[in-house]
């Protein structure tokens, strides 16, 4: 097969931008996490990860696949916190026991 690449949108949203790349090389998916400077990952990375997943997955002429991060510093950092607090709801006090 050659080479194809291509960005993992999320079908949720028009706006969102692309945060996984896709590409096959010689029987090998290539999946990019791409969201500088940390790639941390959000919901919308998720859903296009599960994308680029499951496209690999169904594609016979692969037979690899290579998870990698873009950039120097980081495969990924973990979770966006920004993303994490915004939707983690009000803090309750905690009972003692």
């Amino acid at each position: 097969m050659a080479d194809a690449t291509q960005t993992m949108p999320s079908q949720s949203s028009a706006s969102e931008h692309t945060l996984v790349n896709y590409s096959v090389d010689n029987g090998v998916a290539i999946i990019e996490l791409t969201n500088p400077p940390a790639n941390t990952y959000s919901y919308e990375m998720m859903s296009q990860l599960d994308a680029a997943i499951i496209k690999a997955r169904f594609d016979e002429d692969v037979h690899v696949l290579l998870l990698r991060g873009s950039g120097e510093k980081f495969f990924s950092a973990g979770a966006d916190i920004a993303m994490l607090n915004s939707v983690t709801g009000p803090r309750l006090p905690v009972q003692p026991l």
